[in-house]
């Protein structure tokens, strides 16, 4: 059920992405100058770069078996953003997630933002949860207790959702994540 309903979460966080192209992502000569243009720090192209399997044991408290890196899409320079999801299994079976975002149009807008939370409302109460912000944690950020996910707004311009394994204390280890991401 938690896969599910972060599935539905995702995709609706990746629908302000712009994304509205379609195809391979090898990049091109014009693809390769918007990924260098992507803020110092940031490789929103691989979310297993940004925070790899030290980094994921680490917050989740627990060891990293295996770490794959999906869903990447690079910023062809106009309004699409590059993204990615690293995807982790824990050695005792369960799952945790990364999914990274950066936009060369910085479209982190207070409509956006609040866009975001209203759907991730509107997705958990589908599912018997419920998404509640969370002050003082980047531009914007809100809590989703029922999948143990934290989204982040950083700054104008940069995304991050992060899931972790359930865990009374989930949410404090994804916020420390989350500040070690720059929110």
């Amino acid at each position: 059920m938690k896969h599910y309903a972060f599935s539905a979460l995702l995709a609706g966080s990746l629908a302000l992405s712009g994304c509205g192209q379609s195809g391979d992502t090898a990049k091109s000569g014009e693809q390769a100058d918007a990924a260098a243009a992507a803020p110092a720090g940031w490789n929103a192209a691989d979310a297993c770069a940004m925070v790899d399997k030290a980094k994921m044991a680490k917050t989740a408290g627990k060891p990293v078996a295996e770490a794959s890196l999906g869903l990447v899409h690079v910023s062809s320079g106009g309004s699409d953003a590059t993204t990615s999801e690293c995807s982790y299994i824990m050695e005792d079976g369960s799952r945790a997630s990364v999914m990274l975002r950066w936009s060369p149009i910085g479209d982190n807008t207070p409509q956006a933002m609040a866009l975001a939370l209203n759907t991730a409302k509107q997705s958990a109460e589908a599912f018997g949860g419920s998404a509640e912000p969370v002050e003082g944690l980047g531009k914007s950020a809100f809590w989703i207790g029922k999948i143990d996910a934290m989204n982040i707004f950083i700054g104008d311009d940069k995304f991050a959702i992060i899931t972790l394994p359930s865990h009374p204390s989930s949410k404090e280890q994804a916020t420390a994540l989350a500040r070690e991401l720059g929110a």
